[in-house]
């Protein structure tokens, strides 16, 4: 069986607002050790300061009858902000979006357990690189990851830079060797 078969029907990305907070928080919960998840407060700051830069996939569920959409259910979504920094730091990782640089920080990236293994991650990835290459909102985006994913962000256009020394000082990240991954934002030309 082909994994498109499998697929989840009436998927929709889309920029998450403050009203999707409850919804991102459980997803942080259900898919991150409580040491890596955003807390509530910090998720509420990122969907408020730059909900331009965090994005969501749903699944929508269609009254039969109306064929209105009756029901939202948040299975993915990325988190960012612009950091005045190059990479990834503990400071970068407050509440804090420097709207004024060029460096878009992507904090977290989930797919519910449920919907793991169907490319939904690489799928949801390249919509937010290409609505950001487009929009031109900034140079390039940077991320930290742990070493196993490093072959799921290369294929995706990430490029390794170095071992991420400064998150690693934290007590609460150290468990872990964090990787710095870089992808540059190109705006895509078409001709006419």
């Amino acid at each position: 069986m082909s994994t498109s078969a499998t697929l989840p029907l009436h998927m929709y990305i889309r920029p998450l607002i403050v009203e999707d907070e409850n919804d991102v928080t459980q997803l942080e919960a259900l898919c991150f050790p409580p040491n890596e998840r955003a807390p509530s407060a910090t998720i509420e700051y990122r969907l408020k300061a730059c909900p331009e830069l965090c994005s969501g996939l749903f699944i929508r569920d269609f009254d039969e009858d109306t064929k209105e959409i009756k029901n939202e259910t948040l299975i993915g979504h990325i988190l960012g902000t612009k950091i005045s920094t190059d990479y990834i730091t503990l400071e970068s990782m407050k509440l804090i979006n420097d709207e004024s640089s060029g460096t878009i920080a992507i904090h977290s990236v989930v797919i519910d357990p449920k919907y793991q293994k169907k490319n939904l991650a690489t799928l949801m990835l390249t919509d937010y690189i290409q609505k950001l290459s487009n929009q031109e909102v900034g140079n390039k985006i940077v991320i930290i990851v742990h070493e196993y994913l490093i072959p799921f962000y290369e294929r995706v256009g990430f490029k390794v830079i170095s071992e991420n020394k400064d998150v690693g000082k934290d007590p609460e990240f150290a468990n872990s060797k964090w990787i710095d991954m870089e992808r540059e934002l190109v705006k895509e030309e078409y001709e006419a």
